[in-house]
């Protein structure tokens, strides 16, 4: 069953497979310039919305039907390259605009004897990615 998609990673569950993620959190800020008065408290000012962020939580098993090494070096990839990224769940793009993987933090949760990755949690953070146009999505 497809639950979703960043760019051409399938999140998806089938009697051979599991891609899924958990912990998802987004988050976003405004923009604030602080202007400094003598013998006053300094003056905000609102310059805007700042990018989201979201992060989310893979963990990626051998025995759960993917190569943890070879997801892992998919996002690194993705990552270093810069690609911009959809992201969909539910068959429903997330946010009006795309992502870049902005961090990939990882932890080995077990290895093979033969010193190979079985089990690897996987912290993907993303950002929004911005090119000043709008896109509007189902």
């Amino acid at each position: 069953m497809l639950i979703g998609f960043l760019g051409t990673i399938p999140f998806a569950t089938s009697s051979r497979s599991v891609r899924t993620f958990d912990e998802y959190q987004r988050s976003g800020a405004g923009r604030w310039s602080k202007h400094d008065l003598v013998n006053q408290k300094p003056v905000l000012e609102f310059l805007g919305p700042d990018t989201d962020k979201i992060s989310f939580k893979m963990l990626l098993r051998a025995d759960l039907g993917v190569n943890p090494a070879n997801e892992l070096e998919r996002l690194r990839r993705l990552r270093d390259s810069g690609t911009v990224l959809p992201l969909m769940i539910g068959f429903k793009s997330i946010g009006q605009h795309f992502w870049v993987i902005d961090s990939l933090d990882y932890t080995v949760k077990h290895w093979t004897r033969f010193g190979q990755l079985y089990s690897v949690e996987v912290t993907v953070t993303l950002q929004e990615y911005v090119d000043g146009t709008v896109r509007m999505y189902g």
